[in-house]
């Protein structure tokens, strides 16, 4: 879709970038402070479908922007999650609440800031302390994306005292379900991003400590096999494995990853029963990337093709339900204006930051596919994400909200003058 919002015309000044620094040196002093916010955030189990402790996350990151004198503060219900029951038969699960601020929604640029609350770590995951060891916070969501909340929280309190902060509106939407494809709060990202001209999100930067720029698009899909079950010693001919089905099935699949931009990955195979019975059930999940909407396309239409030859050779019926999917993100002229912004000023600031094309995705897809121009990992370097080595650089909170405070209004002068 054509991007319409972002005017990547004009240019910057050094004042701003004396303004950056003086930020990033303010911010340098208050590190105690930040830590202490990350940590508050990080210490609540939010894993995706702990919905009561997504939601407390959410208070309590509301707590953290009171400061923000935000307009509107609400608590969104977003749609359910589909998933699949054990007998592959779909089923809606309720998510938390997503949580949207916004302040100045009349202005005519406005700013659409986005993160998540959700973590990886279900509640009764054993990786569940924070721990500080001098300016390196470990503990479950720290990076992914507590650690950027609160960046987006410090520069949007900096952004009034900016020179166009002013005439900026923005809108802060953190939402409960991104790690599990943000399927119900697409309907509230896409409300939001049409109303922006510039997104920003809070995910974290990449390891080096650059910053995405073209993502690859995920989509998540079972394969459901039935087969025949029969007695092993009497009538082991009489059946049709299920689980015989989907090793080929996923073998074959696995085998499209041998080139091209097309990433597939079967994370787990479920089904069988006793040992002496023929499976007649199984199932195989999948998550798959994809560079182009060309690959999205074609895997679809591989996918259908294996299915159909399978069931013929098989006698095993073969069943492919696509759950959820997030567009490729492309990038363009008006993403490499903001790119460039973006290293200039953390050039300044002594933190380069380089764009750099990655296979991960997230909701700066779904706004991307909107039409809206977005950065989606201007979050605080760390690593080890989704695993227990998870850790964020606190000293990185300083210049990367420095960083989104004068992106954003070097984006509202633009417009503003244009």
């Amino acid at each position: 879709m054509e991007e319409r919002r972002y005017n990547p015309a004009g240019s910057s000044d050094m004042s701003r970038h004396d303004g950056a620094l003086a930020l990033a040196e303010q911010l340098q002093s208050t590190i105690e402070v930040c830590a202490g916010e990350v940590t508050a955030l990080a210490e609540i189990n939010s894993g995706s479908f702990n919905v009561a402790g997504v939601d407390r996350c959410g208070e309590r990151l509301a707590e953290l922007a009171e400061p923000l004198n935000p307009d509107v503060v609400e608590f969104v219900a977003v749609d359910p999650t589909i998933t699949l029951d054990e007998s592959g038969n779909r089923s809606e699960t309720q998510m938390g609440h997503a949580l949207r601020l916004s302040k100045r929604q009349d202005a005519p640029f406005r700013v659409c800031v986005f993160g998540h609350l959700d973590t990886v770590f279900p509640a009764d995951h054993w990786f569940q302390r924070v721990e500080r060891h001098g300016d390196v916070l470990r503990g479950p969501g720290v990076a992914d994306c507590k650690g950027g909340l609160v960046i987006a929280l410090h520069a949007l309190r900096h952004l009034d005292r900016t020179a166009w902060g002013q005439q900026v509106g923005w809108e802060f939407v953190v939402v409960p379900d991104e790690e599990v494809g943000s399927h119900g709060s697409k309907a509230l990202l896409a409300e939001v991003g049409s109303a922006c001209q510039l997104g920003l999100g809070v995910e974290p930067a990449l390891p080096t400590g650059d910053i995405a720029a073209a993502r690859k698009g995920s989509l998540t899909v079972h394969a459901i096999f039935r087969g025949k079950p029969s007695h092993v010693g009497r009538a082991h001919a009489e059946g049709r494995s299920a689980i015989r089905a989907a090793s080929k099935f996923v073998d074959r699949l696995e085998d499209l990853n041998e080139g091209g931009g097309l990433t597939v990955n079967c994370g787990a195979v479920r089904g069988g029963g006793p040992l002496n019975v023929v499976p007649d059930f199984a199932i195989a999940s999948f998550n798959i990337r994809v560079l182009t909407d060309q690959d999205h396309l074609k895997i679809v239409e591989e996918t259908s093709s294996l299915a159909a030859a399978l069931t013929a050779s098989t006698e095993v019926d073969i069943t492919i339900d696509w759950i959820a999917a997030r567009p490729p993100k492309q990038r363009s002229a008006a993403m490499e204006t903001l790119l460039a912004d973006a290293a200039e000023i953390g050039t300044r600031l002594g933190d380069p930051v380089i764009g750099r094309d990655t296979g991960g995705s997230c909701d700066g897809n779904d706004l991307a596919a909107t039409g809206l121009v977005n950065l989606d990992s201007l979050g605080i370097r760390g690593g080890g994400i989704h695993s227990e080595d998870e850790f964020a650089d606190l000293t990185s909170i300083p210049t990367r909200s420095a960083i989104m405070a004068y992106l954003i209004e070097q984006a509202a002068e633009r417009h503003h003058t244009k």
